[in-house]
């Protein structure tokens, strides 16, 4: 599973489209830490569910900070914590055209992260948190927080 995560998650720029494309793989709470704890890694992880308005609402937000800070060496991931699996986020993920990698984790990672909100923005440097940002937020207010994760 690790290697899928690599593979995926490898590039920062945005992914070609293809059949396959928004077909959300499950991992687990290790191969998060795991993901989450990478030196030298910059990462914006966003936590979200498929029935959840506000996540609906910032998916096109993110795709478009992912498509400027992907090249610039920010890792995105998106994360499930829906309950039933992945297959309603896939559906809202191929409706949005959404470019980045989004996986499954389920509800298992609303207590190991200590989400209390969706969606919810972690941002990651060098295997450390730097910020939790709750709610969706604007495009704006997001690129300040992505320019001084860059720093």
């Amino acid at each position: 599973m690790l290697l899928l995560i690599a593979m995926v998650l490898g590039t920062g720029a945005a992914a070609t489209a293809s059949a396959d494309q928004y077909r959300i793989d499950a991992i687990s709470l290790s191969d998060l830490d795991r993901m989450i704890a990478e030196a030298n890694s910059r990462w914006v992880i966003v936590f979200m569910a498929a029935w959840c308005r506000p996540c609906k609402e910032e998916l096109p937000t993110v795709n478009k900070l992912y498509r400027k800070f992907g090249p610039k060496g920010l890792r995105f991931a998106g994360i499930s914590i829906d309950a039933g699996g992945p297959a309603a986020m896939e559906k809202l993920l191929r409706n949005q055209a959404v470019d980045f990698p989004v996986f499954w984790v389920g509800e298992a990672a609303v207590d190991k992260m200590r989400i209390f909100g969706v969606p919810m923005i972690y941002l990651i440097k060098d295997g450390r948190t730097t910020e939790k940002i709750p709610g969706r937020r604007s495009y704006g207010f997001l690129q300040d927080k992505l320019n001084r994760l860059l720093e």
